[in-house]
């Protein structure tokens, strides 16, 4: 393999026991592998994930075919839009589809009332962000029209707080609650009582217990990535800095090994110009794989469990290491995300050099590059 990333299962299930600890009893949790599990892989992810979950939430119905063709009979909830032509493969299924259109909904209806069996929907509610779900002042009217559409069962109403990690001020959060209570009590005088009530992801079931609902949706903190680091300092000063540890480790191998003379250029544009005589090393990833092309000149690998800085631009498919101080053989492991001997390079650390976060950086991975789970269930964090 070029490149490859290996799956902590152990560490994914200690992360979410973590979680299953710091949230009331009785609180369902839902694990978000959308997104190919957040860069993770689904596959390799979605089984580890569902045997500590209650639930898994995905973004589309690809996804949620994908976790049933693992065999995983945990219920799915599909959070993003899912095409007309597309619904009733969610019905026979029973995927439960967020609702904010009554399109949608007509089209659900019509495909369980064909199939003879019940669609759950879980509705979307705006409350601040100001993306897909139905506005406070519209949603009995809403509702009312739900009314008329047969075999259409509302399971679940739920929001997405918008300001919950960029900030240590909660007042944004706290008004997104008051406006999603509100309209609970707005469902609720409509005759629906959904089971599930669901608003926090991560950030706030880290920091606001009281914002728990019946379930909360776990996502970045589910592979030991902190959403933010607001988020850390306002947990630790709450007294619920948990212990997570992170799951993904990205490797490659040396391709080539070679040297360098004082005053050389090194990759495209010429950004990088020999000082000394040098050992590079070139890597057979690049920007394609997911390797920022932002650091060039700035990233860092591990070779022998020591830092090798990049040194020139990274290209497409290639990257290059300076190898001097480190020395490096044909076919070495390199870590490019992860621990190596006593050092390591986190996310954050790759996020901060490319001016975005930590979610970005995981979830643009190929998708292509094997994903293998390591199971060593016996070691501690």
């Amino acid at each position: 393999m070029l490149s490859w990333v290996e799956i902590d299962a152990q560490r994914l299930r200690n992360n979410i026991d973590a979680f299953r600890t710091s949230i009331a009893a009785g609180t369902a949790l839902m694990v978000v592998v959308k997104a190919n599990a957040y860069g993770h892989g689904l596959e390799t992810v979605a089984p580890v994930a569902a045997e500590r979950a209650d639930w898994l939430g995905v973004n589309c119905i690809d996804e949620a075919l994908a976790v049933t063709r693992l065999g995983i009979r945990k219920p799915v909830v599909i959070l993003g839009h899912t095409p007309l032509e597309q619904l009733e493969s969610v019905v026979r299924n029973s995927y439960r589809q967020v609702l904010y259109r009554l399109d949608v909904a007509r089209a659900l209806s019509g495909a369980a009332t064909k199939l003879g069996i019940a669609a759950k929907v879980h509705l979307k509610i705006e409350t601040g962000t100001n993306r897909q779900g139905i506005p406070v002042g519209h949603l009995a009217s809403f509702i009312n029209e739900l009314k008329k559409f047969p075999a259409l069962e509302v399971e679940g109403a739920y929001t997405h707080f918008a300001n919950i990690e960029d900030t240590l001020d909660p007042s944004f959060a706290q008004s997104q609650v008051r406006k999603f209570k509100e309209a609970l009590g707005i469902i609720e005088r409509e005759g629906v009582r959904p089971s599930q009530v669901h608003a926090s992801a991560t950030a706030g079931a880290l920091l606001y217990a009281e914002m728990d609902f019946s379930m909360v949706r776990l996502g970045i903190g589910t592979y030991g990535i902190w959403p933010s680091r607001e988020t850390q300092i306002a947990a630790r000063e709450r007294g619920r800095l948990l212990s997570l540890a992170p799951v993904l480790t990205w490797k490659t191998r040396v391709a080539q090994v070679k040297d360098v003379n004082t005053g050389d250029c090194v990759g495209y544009g010429l950004t990088y110009r020999a000082s000394r005589p040098m050992r590079l090393v070139v890597l057979p990833i690049g920007y394609y794989d997911g390797y920022d092309r932002k650091l060039s000149n700035s990233g860092r690998a591990l070779i022998h469990g020591q830092p090798a800085s990049v040194v020139g631009r990274v290209a497409m498919n290639m990257t290059m290491l300076d190898v001097t101080d480190v020395g490096a053989d044909l076919d070495d492991e390199v870590v490019l995300v992860g621990r190596q001997g006593n050092a390591e390079i986190r996310v954050e650390e790759l996020a901060e050099k490319i001016g975005t976060i930590p979610y970005e950086v995981v979830a643009r991975i190929n998708p292509l590059i094997p994903r293998v789970v390591s199971d060593n269930s016996g070691r501690g964090r």
